[in-house]
Formats: structure tokens, C-alpha cells, sequence
């Protein structure tokens, strides 16, 4: 009588197969997680920008902080801020990580000490995983001379890694993606 079934080697073949398509599977999976989280970035920043114009078509001014300013907060704009969707902190002031790095600028005078009446300029954006939209940010390098002073957050570098430091021009990845008005 002949035994009929499967030798350790067919098994062994069997197993490393499954391995194989397993791991493949689970690196698409993984970029592909990259790129929703990527896209939810993106979408805050836009809805971001949207209430900021919002803002300045009511007030005639950005405010200096998004996270701290109640009138930003009310109804007719954003009532909470997005955060990094790689985060579960909520965002309160601006100084956790997981918040999107803002910048209020003021182009209408010059000079550090300006009142939230004259922020006439904003810098916002949001660090990329998979460094898929880079290419069509502004890449806005950190404007030190003409940010205001007080409760927000100073410039930060568009061209660099996360959104701060120096510029990744000389080789290194430029994962910030960002929009100034």
C-alpha cells in the first residue's frame, strides 16, 4: 500500500511561497498606508489654507498662532485644527509634534514686532512620509527678517526634511510640504 501525502520538502516550497507573497503584500501595504497618510497631509494643509483665507477676507489679517487663536476657532472657520494623522496628541498651541507648523509673517512694514493686524502673510505646511507632492510645494526657505513676534511659532525651512534645520537642497530629502500665500 502506497502512502499518499506531502513530503517535508513540498511543504518546506509550499511555506516559503506563502513567505514570499506575504512580504510582498505587506511592503505594498505599508507604502500604501504611507501615501493615505500623505493625502490626509495634504487635504489638512488645503483646508487649512482655505479657512486662513477665510479668516483674512473677514479680519484683514492672518492670525499669529492658529492653534491658540479662539477667533480663528468659532464656527465660521475651523473649529479644530487638524493634526498629523501618525498622532493621536490633538494639537493645542502649535509646539506638539503633531501639529501642523505655522507661521504668521508680516510684509507690510518690515520689522519684528508687528500686531496681529499686520500678519499679512502666512507659512503653513506638513512633513511628508513618502515624499510624493514635494515637487509641487512652495519650498518657501525660513524668512527670520520679517516674522512676527509673540504667541506663534517662528519660520520654518520648506526645503528641509521636517519642516525645520537647514534646507535639503545639498542632497538630502525634502519632505515638508508647504504653502505660503
Amino acid at each position: 500500500m502506497k502512502n499518499r501525502g506531502f513530503t517535508l520538502i513540498e511543504l518546506l516550497v509550499v511555506i516559503a511561497i506563502i513567505g514570499i507573497l506575504a512580504s510582498i503584500v505587506m511592503v505594498n501595504l505599508t507604502v500604501a498606508r504611507q501615501k493615505a497618510r500623505d493625502a490626509r497631509r495634504i487635504a489638512d494643509v488645503k483646508n487649512i489654507q482655505l479657512a486662513l483665507e477665510q479668516f483674512y477676507s473677514a479680519n484683514l489679517y492672518y492670525p499669529l498662532n492658529i492653534y491658540s487663536d479662539t477667533t480663528f476657532h468659532s464656527a465660521s472657520y475651523m473649529q479644530t485644527i487638524p493634526y498629523d494623522p501618525n498622532s493621536s496628541t490633538v494639537c493645542t498651541d502649535g509646539s506638539q509634534a503633531s501639529c501642523y507648523p505655522y507661521a504668521a509673517l508680516n510684509y507690510n512694514g518690515g520689522g519684528t514686532s508687528c500686531a496681529s493686524s499686520q500678519a499679512s502673510r502666512y507659512h503653513l505646511g506638513g512633513v511628508m512620509e513618502a515624499n510624493s507632492a514635494v515637487a509641487q510645494d512652495a519650498d518657501s526657505s525660513a524668512d527670520t527678517s520679517d516674522t512676527c513676534t509673540g504667541s506663534q511659532k517662528a519660520d520654518f525651512d520648506g526645503a528641509a526634511a521636517s519642516c525645520s534645520g537647514t534646507s535639503a537642497a545639498g542632497g538630502g530629502a525634502d519632505n515638508c510640504f508647504d504653502v505660503t500665500n
